[in-house]
């Protein structure tokens, strides 16, 4: 019986080795796997969807002189039911010049704020301006018919081409329909062109912070 007894407990000793080596074996192969997984993760990191991993920079079809990182300079144009005007930015320029916090002009009113709220940026503002537009209408460039949509195009395209003004259009819900020309129009001619829409009455706002060249908030079409 003692014999029985001693041979039986080498036979279960010898199992639970066995059991042994498979647990060690299976932790080990887990631990390969795992380490394997983790290199290759760090190797070969997923890029997020959308972002761009490039020093280079991207191919733009408009000239290449135009900063990528900083708004080109913009011809603003209102657009209502009687056509196009051009506005005169440089006027309103001319009554702040010295100071002053409002300037009047045949086209708008404007009130300058400085804002100075996050002091990275010595021209933070923000300009309101409470638009004329009876005076809009009477100087607007009419585009009722093709070919004034044509030269108005072609305008606009002249002056991207000859001075890199990109043009930025405010349009009224009456002006959308006459708009729409010109903007495929624009489009087919690759001028980089941004619109904007506009209630009557409502007041135009401009404004300049640092966030604005820290950000893509400003997409060009």
């Amino acid at each position: 019986m003692i014999g029985l007894g001693f041979r039986a407990r080498q036979a279960g000793g010898a199992a639970d080795s066995d059991i042994g080596m498979l647990d060690i074996s299976a932790n080990a192969l887990a631990v390969l796997i795992l380490a394997t997984m983790l290199v290759l993760t760090v190797a070969s990191p997923p890029t997020p969807r959308g972002e761009v991993r490039s020093d280079d920079r991207p191919e733009l079809f408009y000239p290449s002189p135009l900063d990528v990182a900083v708004v080109p300079q913009s011809a603003y144009w209102i657009v209502t039911d009687a056509g196009m005007t051009l506005l005169d930015l440089d006027a309103i320029a001319v009554g702040l010049v010295d100071g002053a916090a409002v300037a009047a002009t045949a086209q708008a009113e404007a009130t300058l704020t400085m804002d100075r709220r996050g002091y990275r940026d010595l021209n933070d503002h923000r300009m309101s301006l409470n638009l004329e537009w009876g005076a809009l209408r009477d100087t607007a460039l009419p585009i009722t018919t093709t070919q004034e949509a044509i030269d108005l195009s072609t305008l606009v395209t002249d002056a991207f081409v000859n001075t890199g003004q990109v043009p930025t259009f405010v349009v009224t819900p009456a002006g959308t329909e006459a708009f729409s020309a010109i903007y495929w129009d624009l489009r087919a001619q690759q001028v980089p062109t941004r619109w904007v829409p506009i209630e009557e009455r409502t007041p135009l706002v401009f404004t300049r912070r640092a966030s604005n060249f820290e950000t893509r908030s400003r997409q060009w079409q």
